[in-house]
């Protein structure tokens, strides 16, 4: 299956937990889908990764039109990220060489889109891989530098 941007997949010490999910604020009337890679801007606000990204602060859990947000009042519901926790998401590309455990800059091409070969500018470390259903590689990663740690 291809991913739908980001999906919490498990934890990566075992444990049952689940991510936090609480309302932000939202610093652009734009639209946001659920799976949306996010990032808390210096207004206080968070807005979509938009490329590169070195530092991650949650994942959106609900969609919403660019008609129905008004930047620096609207709020939305996100999964807070820790470096624990084990997030799928499609690549862009159907091979990779990024190395389990070893490759710790993997990067973002878009809010919810991995970049297969763009090994230098991320924040994500692969955990584990497989195939979605377009044929690109569906990585399982754990994010490097969190907001909230």
């Amino acid at each position: 299956m291809s991913s739908k941007g980001f999906e919490f997949a498990y934890m990566l010490d075992g444990s049952n937990a689940t991510p936090v999910i609480r309302d932000f604020t939202l610093g652009a009337a734009a639209a946001h889908l659920v799976g949306d890679l996010m990032l808390m801007q210096s207004d206080g606000y968070i807005d979509a990764v938009t490329g590169s990204t070195t530092e991650v602060t949650c994942i959106m859990q609900e969609a919403l039109a660019a008609a129905d947000v008004t930047a620096g009042t609207t709020k939305g519901k996100a999964a807070i990220i820790t470096r624990n926790q084990v997030w799928r998401c499609s690549m862009d590309a159907a091979t990779t060489t990024a190395v389990v455990g070893n490759t710790k800059t993997i990067d973002t091409v878009d809010k919810n889109t991995i970049d297969a070969d763009d090994l230098s500018n991320g924040a994500m470390i692969l955990v584990d891989t497989g195939t979605d259903d377009e044929g690109n590689v569906l990585a399982y990663v754990v994010f490097a530098d969190t907001s909230f740690g």
